[in-house]
């Protein structure tokens, strides 16, 4: 129905066009006002053009507001209240409950995965939440696995590995939210001793030996100020080794500190204490007191290959003869090159020759290069501080290079030097009223290596020599 003032339409009226159309339309399909004095088909434009506006609003409005009630709808739909879990809920053990092991993808993120796992996603939100006090659920790394307990529909307990030696266990509390704690893993640590024969290299011979190949490495730094390993092994070398080996359910699953080591290479007999430093925390020692460590490591590779040594050579690239002012080591893809010192990033960048290059400045006038990196390592730049053996880049074949190496150089007041030959100097030794107490413990700490055996010891085979014979009110272990 239509309504009038005073014989005309209110000028703000929205007007039922479709009707009005029906009322009175003229014969150009414009609408002629009944009664409207002084009111033709031309003013319509005005009310016409409100109304497709208002017409616009509402096809903007209408959509959104069905968005937000679907949403709303799978909030409450969805939404699981918990006032209080049943006390047999509780007292049921972790065998009773549904368990669930979920993989961590690359690009997971904590709810996601929990959501995965069958959580509802306000659920996994509380529990995130609940635990951040302990554990930060956003600090979760691809590769490992997140395992759930389910009861009655309903997460009970959660385990995350956070690391070798340590997981996060989060748990529902009676009133329906989540508590967790972080915990060490209850290995079974023993002390044992490991020997391994040595016919090609180290690396080849722990391979062989049976052992868990993250032994290599701990073990080969402990010589490294010592001896190269490329270099230096003779065939029928042997490694005995004093360590702490980390069973779980009856099975090796980790190794712990490695106390005392020695390498008899070509018929010397090299030997390395785990001890206290005077400074504060832990550093190898020979039994003289004579610290291992050294200003500069012999190497800034774990295990590599000689391709060029110092000197004049013929280019492979050029084509000519010069001098070549370092080592080429030949190595994988992504090998990680450490610093042989400490020292300050004096240069981080790429040219057509040295391609990714790093310079160190360290102290007494030294400086050390890597050339041809494929990677740097994350927040390397110049002015940095890094501290010997810290990973600065890895391998790779930018600039003139034909393969995968690095170029290590080094330099003494501005001369190069041959790395291969550098005498460095050692870091300050044991004081000297240290000295008896840490013979003694030598003494008992290599008593498993040095006890003589009543059968010939196979190559390659690790024997198990039982606990160190550290008894109770004798010499502390320092440890």
């Amino acid at each position: 129905m239509l309504f009038r003032v005073n014989g005309k339409f209110p000028a703000n009226m929205d007007f039922p066009i479709d009707i009005l159309k029906q009322r009175a339309p003229d014969c150009n399909g414009a609408v002629a006002f009944e009664g409207a004095s002084g009111y033709n088909g031309s003013m319509m434009a005005r009310p016409r053009s409100q109304l497709l506006r208002s017409r616009r609003i509402v096809l903007l409005i209408v959509p959104i507001l069905l968005l937000a009630a679907v949403l709303a709808g799978r909030y409450f739909s969805s939404r699981k209240t918990v006032t209080e879990v049943p006390s047999s809920f509780r007292d049921q053990t972790l065998s009773e409950a549904q368990e669930v092991q979920v993989n961590i993808n690359p690009g997971d993120f904590c709810a996601a995965v929990l959501e995965r796992g069958g959580m509802d996603g306000h659920e996994a939100a509380r529990l995130i939440a609940d635990v951040r006090p302990v554990y930060d659920l956003a600090k979760i790394r691809s590769g490992q696995v997140l395992t759930l307990f389910f009861e009655k529909g309903l997460l009970r307990n959660l385990v995350y590995p956070i690391d070798r030696d340590s997981f996060l266990e989060a748990w529902r509390g009676s009133g329906g939210g989540f508590r967790g704690r972080v915990a060490a893993v209850s290995y079974d640590v023993r002390r044992e001793t490991v020997r391994i024969r040595i016919e090609n290299s180290l690396y080849e011979a722990t391979l062989a030996s049976g052992e868990m190949m993250e032994l290599f490495e701990p073990l080969s730094r402990m010589f490294e100020y010592d001896v190269d390993f490329n270099r230096d092994i003779q065939p029928g070398d042997m490694v005995s080794a004093v360590l702490e080996k980390k069973y779980l359910n009856g099975r090796l699953a980790a190794y712990g500190d490695i106390l005392a080591a020695e390498l008899l290479n070509h018929g010397k007999s090299i030997r390395v204490v785990r001890y206290p430093s005077p400074g504060g925390g832990m550093g190898y020692y020979h039994p003289d007191g004579r610290s291992t460590r050294r200003m500069f490591l012999r190497c800034p590779l774990p295990f590599v290959r000689v391709t060029s040594r110092y000197g004049r050579r013929r280019h492979p690239i050029l084509g000519y003869s010069r001098q070549h002012n370092g080592t080429d080591f030949a190595a994988p893809y992504g090998t990680p090159v450490r610093a042989t010192a400490s020292g300050v990033v004096s240069g981080r960048g790429r040219d057509g020759g040295r391609g990714n290059y790093v310079t160190i400045r360290h102290a007494n006038g030294f400086a050390s290069h890597y050339y041809h990196l494929n990677r740097f390592a994350g927040g390397l730049r110049v002015g940095l501080r890094v501290e010997q053996g810290q990973v600065i880049g890895t391998i790779g074949s930018t600039g003139l290079s034909t393969g995968p190496h690095l170029h290590y150089g080094l330099l003494k007041n501005g001369r190069y030097l041959n790395p291969l030959r550098l005498q460095s100097p050692s870091v300050a030794p044991l004081p000297k009223e240290k000295i008896v107490e840490f013979q003694t413990y030598c003494h008992l700490v290599f008593t498993p290596i040095l006890r003589p055996q009543a059968n010939p010891l196979p190559a390659n085979i690790p024997i198990n020599a039982g606990s160190l014979p550290l008894e109770a009110g004798n010499v502390r272990d320092p440890r």
